[in-house]
């Protein structure tokens, strides 16, 4: 089995182990996407307790891209102050950290973004039933450009690395999903067409960033949903992304309208855990830049098996529980995640910031 805390390589950044938080929002910006110093802690608790590399919740491109409400902002120049306090404060704990940058597209609210959402094609979206305006080729080009803007303010904020998120049900998903993408032009059809977008969103990234900025991507690999997209189409993406040059794949999976098909599963036994593992195997064999693997992930062994065939293994709700896992797992103070897989985390952070709500309940039990 492969060592969890053996350095790795991501273009020219070295990542000093195995284990890599998966971006989650955090829902503790300010109402213009301004991060605030809760966020600024929350990830800097992250670098001490020993994750190789932090990448932080989806920061919005754009006002008419965000996904969530108290989402942070990446939009405009003035975000290049407030977000360097959190690569500052990450650094400061000896981590390393990426920004993930989104446009939400039609997978949002008219209410959250003050307009109607933009999709590849007008329809109703299958889970938010909102009336989704379809994007002009003009549109969608400015969209490209506005990833490259943002990337580059990414980087300016001392930023390690910058990661496109191309995973459930967003702007660059919905582009790969036959579902949501029932185009007839060069951007729609087969699964060379429906890859051309995300193509595009890395081009402009690269021509903002530079030859050796780390650019990854965190891509879906299934819809989880009848007639989306498929773990051998997205193998097909990932191929022509390792091709242009990009550092690295995320493997994911899922959409809203998904479910219990969608990514943060529950996950109660070993057997359940890195349900995206297979898909993980099939971008391995295609791509030529590092694969890692989120999707579940809760026990030590587990995570080294996995290691034998792919490259870094990410984590999202077992970090929220313990943002000290990597130091208890080497340590050898514990060999199993203590997350539940409750969800109520993320439910949390509608009202006022992800948190998890189990290890709450704990300490109020403890108090009485």
């Amino acid at each position: 089995m492969a060592d969890i805390f053996t350095p790795w390589q991501m273009g020219e950044l070295t990542i000093p182990n195995r284990l890599v938080r998966s971006a989650t929002w955090e829902g503790m910006a300010q109402p213009d996407g301004t991060p605030t110093f809760e966020t600024v802690n929350f990830t800097a608790e992250l670098a001490e307790g020993g994750v190789g590399l932090i990448i932080t919740g989806y920061a919005f491109i754009h006002p008419l891209g965000r996904g969530l409400p108290h989402q942070t902002g990446v939009h405009i120049d003035a975000m290049i102050g407030p977000i360097t306090r959190i690569s500052d404060a990450v650094h400061k704990n000896g981590g390393l950290v990426a920004m993930q940058i989104v446009h939400a597209g039609g997978q949002t609210k008219s209410d959250w973004i003050g307009g109607q959402p933009l999709a590849p094609t007008a329809m109703t979206h299958l889970a938010f039933k909102e009336e989704l305006a379809e994007l002009s080729k003009a549109q969608i080009s400015d969209i490209a450009e506005m990833f490259g803007r943002a990337a580059a303010r990414v980087k300016a904020a001392g930023f390690d690395a910058v990661q496109l998120h191309g995973a459930h049900g967003y702007l660059i998903s919905e582009f790969l999903s036959p579902l949501t993408n029932r185009r007839t032009d060069e951007y729609g059809g087969g699964i060379e067409n429906r890859g051309r977008f995300c193509r595009e969103v890395y081009q402009a990234v690269r021509r903002e960033v530079g030859p050796r900025y780390p650019v990854f991507i965190k891509l879906n690999t299934e819809d989880g949903l009848e007639g989306g997209l498929t773990p051998q189409d997205a193998a097909l993406v990932a191929a022509s992304l390792s091709d242009l040059g990009i550092d690295a794949i995320e493997v994911s999976g899922g959409m809203a309208a998904a479910g219990k098909k969608a990514a943060g599963r529950v996950v109660t036994k070993p057997e359940e855990e890195g349900y995206f593992f297979d898909n993980a195997k099939l971008v391995k064999a295609a791509v030529k830049c590092p694969v890692i693997v989120v999707g579940g992930w809760r026990s030590k062994s587990r995570v080294e098996a996995a290691l034998d065939q792919v490259d870094a293994v990410s984590m999202a709700r077992p970090f929220i529980r313990q943002p000290n896992l990597a130091n208890l797992w080497k340590a050898g103070q514990s060999l199993q995640a203590a997350c539940i897989s409750c969800g109520q985390c993320l439910r949390a952070g509608m009202k006022g910031g992800v948190l998890c709500v189990q290890e709450q309940k704990e300490k109020e039990e403890a108090k009485k």
